[in-house]
């Protein structure tokens, strides 16, 4: 084989090549796999895999949501005392002795509340949950000396008294009350206090269980 035939040898097997690589470049530069996708799993930076919060999901497919808490319940005055089976403070309030300490550890959950500045009886009212809170707060800012906040907790049927508490010169009292889907009401008496809030609470496994609405 002469010379020429070399040079012709040598330039077709060039141009092949050449042709091979414009038709397929992955086969000369291969190009680095990304990786398949997987559910639930997202990659944001590189080197960092995060997996993504699939929620809950009921026996139909669909996403499991939580009930949000509802509004609280205002509970207002009677217009109609005098037709109550009771409707006056007993006079030896401290039968019922000091504020009792519901559990730290509990979560409480509100809904119901009373709020004003002067005493009065209000409308009757029913609890769905087995144990309650009675959570009191008086301000008597102005004759802190002489502010008496006075409340009993009555059956609405016999006037019996369920529970009972005293405030002086102002403070915070709890009571827990045992008595559910019972129709009651509040006895209040107020002397020289600014205003009191009182907030009916119950644990929160009691809330999301007897709730009604």
């Amino acid at each position: 084989m002469n010379t020429g035939d070399v040079l012709t040898l040598i330039a077709g097997m060039v141009i092949v090549i050449l042709v091979a690589v414009m038709a397929n470049p992955q086969s000369l530069f291969p190009i680095k796999s990304e990786g398949s996708h997987q559910p639930g799993v997202t990659e944001q930076t590189p080197g960092i895999i995060q997996t993504t919060i699939i929620p809950e999901k009921t026996e139909n497919g669909s996403p499991v949501l939580k009930k949000p808490d509802a509004p609280l319940y205002s509970i207002s005055y009677t217009d109609k005392p005098f037709s109550y089976p009771l409707y006056r403070i007993p006079e030896h309030m401290e039968i019922f002795g000091a504020s009792e300490i519901p559990s730290r550890t509990t979560e409480w959950v509100p809904f119901a509340y009373i709020e004003n500045t002067r005493g009065g009886l209000t409308r009757f009212f029913s609890v769905p949950y087995p144990v309650w809170l009675i959570n009191t707060t008086v301000v008597a800012t102005t004759h802190p000396q002489y502010g008496i906040f006075r409340m009993v907790l009555c059956h609405a049927d016999t006037g019996g008294i369920i529970k009972g508490e005293e405030i002086q010169n102002g403070g915070k009292s709890y009571r827990v009350v045992q008595y559910s889907n019972t129709s009651m009401y509040m006895i209040i008496s107020t002397e020289n206090i600014d205003s009191y809030y009182i907030q009916l609470e119950t644990p929160r496994n009691y809330y999301d269980a007897y709730r009604k609405d």
